[in-house]
């Protein structure tokens, strides 16, 4: 029967309120007199002897989940002749449908948020053993805690599925509007009924409209109203993910939660992943939210990792000047994150310089590949001025700990490793995403980008935020529309350079370099390229009187210098007329530069080292692609991106031993690491 306020339920949960009332029961607030908690109590009124022995089985089964974006199952229990019970986390916060009756339609950025958030939950339900299904999503049970984590509760209709196994006719039930026509008949459900019900649902959060219902839709030829029809706002692209993922036909929807979520994300389909690190520039930008405030939490367990040493790959060592090769070793096979394109680069003016009009570059085939290589030539830099004393170097490599970004919880968060790939714990939760954390020269402070929905080449509407270990705090730097990225500390840590698409500038849409002082917040515009010639990727020399850029010229990306204050501006590196050379890093040592080079749309990316001294660059064989190259405090560890074809992980390189350590390996994508000082 019904509960109300003052009941004790089992002897042990004191009824607090009625959170929301179904057709199969009610939900309650409730306090756990033995652990002196708030709980959230689930009711099922149906109590004949099948349900009460699936209720048994299935609760057992969900007690046993654990996941950041899912409640957990403290306790179940069947009263006869009165109900069945669920006992979960009480989640604080309000339900999207409190959100949307309170503010109205959320943004296109919150409802991707939001989806890939879920998506992280349905996956991990739908690829249980045995599988579970969650059959109820709908607005009121998508809660956004305070902090802005995100959580899916209510598992009141959760169905654990067995194969071959029909849902019990009693066990169905459906909310109108939200649940698929196959939850309403005969027809069996399965991963692709959760698909749909979460797509309604951000169908209604997104429109304000509870969409048509899908019975309707397939038995009578109900039209569902279009997403931009609704709302003009939405993009395109977002509306035809959620319009898929709402077919009434489940083999024309998302096959899994897992599509699902990179269509939202705009990235492939793991279904067919390519054999190379994707450029994620292009996500189409959504509508825009203001920044959730950003909340240190407690970090979780470290991860089970599972560390291997993969074949050796063939490293460039420098030792007093000299640069050994290794032969045999397979070139990469991806292009890396920043790699540009014919298709979505803009026809660039050189600056002072006469430039060839660009040609399209064929696809490099075994015959013309030996041949394109045109050796680059370089513009001397000056020595640095103070060499850093070498350190000495821990078994396993560099010093302190190792920050990278991850996907495991939706959004990307910032999570810390130790040098070996053991104790992977998350940092910080940040509810709109982090990316891109930077290590202060002191190890103290880490810097980082937010909001970030996934690995991108510019992060639009971004701003600076920077975390202090010792406080626990974290300061936002003072920004403009546009997006701040791209941040790199100076040696003495009283500056940050970054990537800027602030307003004030002429149109640019990719950005120019600025500087800012982290004592007065005033800030320096340091490159004065105009709107055709974006700047990007700073990269601070380590005696602090150099500052590395990419600048994209004559339809490529170019190596540029600068002195710390912007003045002397020039190309120091020529690399012919089809190489793109990005991602620049100096050894700790100042006496040399690493980079990634491309030499079509098409081409394997290769990691590169220029020596101040030598007049050309020379290519670095591995066998697997990298990226984004952070050294160790001594030099002698590379921290990277790589991939192995199929998922993108962090891999340790050690240049002495000529060994390649994977660090992560969680079908999550981790990318940015950053060595800590």
């Amino acid at each position: 029967m019904p509960l109300v306020e003052g009941d004790l339920l089992n002897n042990r949960y004191r009824i607090l309120e009625v959170l929301g009332h179904g057709g199969m029961g009610s939900v309650y607030r409730a306090h756990d007199e033995s652990l002196s908690v708030d709980v959230a109590v689930k009711e099922n009124l149906f109590t004949t002897d099948d349900y009460a022995q699936q209720f048994r089985l299935e609760a057992v089964i969900l007690a046993s989940l654990r996941h950041p974006n899912l409640p957990r199952v403290t306790d179940h229990f069947v009263l006869p002749e009165e109900g069945q019970y669920l006992v979960m986390d009480y989640i604080e916060g309000p339900d999207l449908r409190q959100i949307l009756e309170k503010s109205g339609p959320i943004t296109e950025e919150e409802a991707i948020r939001i989806g890939a958030a879920i998506c992280d939950a349905l996956d991990f339900l739908h690829t249980r053993k045995p599988a579970v299904l969650h059959r109820d999503i709908k607005l009121g049970n998508i809660k956004l805690v305070p902090n802005g984590h995100i959580c899916l509760v209510d598992f009141g209709l959760a169905k654990i599925l067995e194969d071959d196994q029909a849902t019990l006719a009693g066990a169905r039930a459906m909310t109108p509007g939200y649940s698929p026509p196959e939850q309403y008949g005969s027809s069996r459900t399965d991963a692709r009924s959760d698909v749909y019900s979460l797509g309604a649902t951000l169908y209604a959060a997104i429109t304000g409209y509870i969409p048509e219902d899908s019975l309707s839709r397939a038995v009578d030829g109900l039209q569902l109203t279009p997403i931009r029809k609704r709302n003009p706002k939405i993009s395109q692209r977002f509306a035809d993910v959620i319009e898929k993922s709402m077919e009434t036909s489940a083999e024309k929807r998302y096959q899994s939660a897992l599509e699902f979520k990179q269509a939202l994300l705009g990235e492939e389909s793991p279904t067919n992943p390519a054999a190379s690190i994707p450029s994620t520039g292009e996500t189409p930008a959504p509508a825009q939210a203001e920044p959730r405030p950003q909340e240190k939490l407690k970090s979780r367990g470290p991860a089970r990792l599972n560390v291997f040493l993969l074949f050796g790959i063939a490293v460039l060592l420098v030792l007093s000047g000299l640069i050994y090769t290794s032969p045999g070793v397979l070139p990469f096979q991806a292009v890396a994150e920043d790699t540009p394109t014919a298709t979505n680069a803009p026809s660039l003016a050189p600056v002072s310089e006469a430039s060839p009009t660009p040609t399209a570059t064929a696809e490099p085939t075994a015959a013309n590949t030996a041949t394109a290589t045109i050796p680059p030539t370089h513009t001397a830099l000056p020595r640095p001025t103070s060499e850093p004393t070498p350190l000495p170097t821990p078994l396993g490599g560099g010093q302190g700990k190792i920050a990278f970004v991850t996907t495991r919880e939706g959004l990307p968060q910032i999570y810390t490793m130790n040098a070996d790939g053991s104790q992977q714990e998350r940092l910080f939760l940040v509810g709109d995403g982090a990316c891109q954390p930077r290590w202060s020269p002191d190890g103290r402070r880490l810097a980082y980008i937010s909001p970030c929905r996934g690995r991108q080449a510019e992060y639009d509407n971004a701003s600076i935020f920077i975390y202090n270990l010792d406080s626990g705090e974290t300061s936002n730097l003072p920004t403009e529309s546009g997006g701040d990225f791209d941040p790199a500390w100076s040696p003495d840590g009283q500056h940050l350079v970054f990537t800027s698409k602030r307003a004030g500038m002429p149109i640019n849409p990719y950005g120019q370099i600025f500087k800012i002082n982290l004592e007065t917040l005033e800030t320096t515009r340091l490159t004065e390229t105009g709107a055709t010639q974006p700047a990007r990727q700073p990269a601070w020399s380590p005696d602090g009187q150099t500052i590395l850029y990419n600048l994209r010229r004559s339809n490529l990306w170019q190596l540029w210098s600068m002195s710390s204050d912007g003045s002397n501006p020039a190309q120091i590196l020529r690399s012919g007329g089809s190489a793109n050379d990005f991602q620049p890093a100096w050894s700790p040592d100042g006496l040399a530069i690493y980079f990634s080079q491309t030499r079509s749309s098409t081409a394997p990316a290769r990691l590169m080292r220029l020596v101040l001294d030598e007049e050309t660059a020379s290519f670095l064989q591995t066998e697997f692609p990298v990226n984004k190259v952070r050294f160790s405090s001594d030099g002698r560890w590379l921290v990277v991106e790589g991939t192995d074809g199929t998922n993108i992980d962090i891999f340790l390189l050690d240049l002495l031993g000529n060994t390649e350590q994977r660090l992560t390996a969680d079908p999550a994508t981790d990318f940015d690491p950053h060595w800590q000082p």
